[in-house]
């Protein structure tokens, strides 16, 4: 593809759409020994940067200890006690790859997502309703990629995401 208008601030435009690199890492951040809900990476989105029909694109790899405990990653945007748009457990599964994307709904404060307890990736069907926030994004909002274990003697890690900014 070649772009149109060129690059602007660090993002690449595509029919007037701006694509932007908020955080990338493919540095492996493991989580063993707690059971509580763990931060392994935060990514700011800049106040209004979404606009009112903006869209978070989160793209990450796991890797986890395939047993009959279960192993919850998670995506929240709002820090910490923010929406849940993808949380999906998982027992004998060794890696996943997984997408998740959050739109504004024509206001900075209203999202919609694929459901976050779905499977598939986000690329099939589900029986679950979609997933909606109320998130603020005209200011600052944290986007945290978070695990939890079960079991603390197990492992799950987050060996890399990548998270785009879509404006159209």
């Amino acid at each position: 593809l070649q772009p149109r208008g060129g690059a602007i601030m660090g993002g690449v435009v595509f029919n007037k759409q701006q694509i932007r690199i908020l955080g990338a890492s493919a540095v492996a951040v493991p989580l063993t020994g707690s059971t509580s809900e763990t931060i392994l990476a935060t990514i700011v989105v800049p106040a209004g940067s979404m606009g009112t029909n903006g869209l978070l694109r989160v793209s990450y790899l796991w890797s986890m200890t395939s047993s009959a405990n279960v192993k919850t990653p998670r995506l929240r945007l709002g820090g910490i006690a923010g929406t849940a748009f993808y949380q999906q457990t998982h027992t004998t599964t060794a890696t996943l790859r997984h997408q998740t994307e959050i739109a504004n709904r024509n206001s900075a404060a209203s999202q919609v997502s694929y459901p976050s307890i779905a499977g598939g990736g986000g690329w099939s069907t589900s029986a679950q309703a979609v997933t909606t926030g109320t998130v603020n994004t005209a200011v600052a909002q944290d986007l945290v990629i978070t695990g939890q274990l079960a079991s603390a003697g197990e492992t799950i890690t987050l060996e890399s995401y990548i998270v785009e900014l879509i404006v159209p």
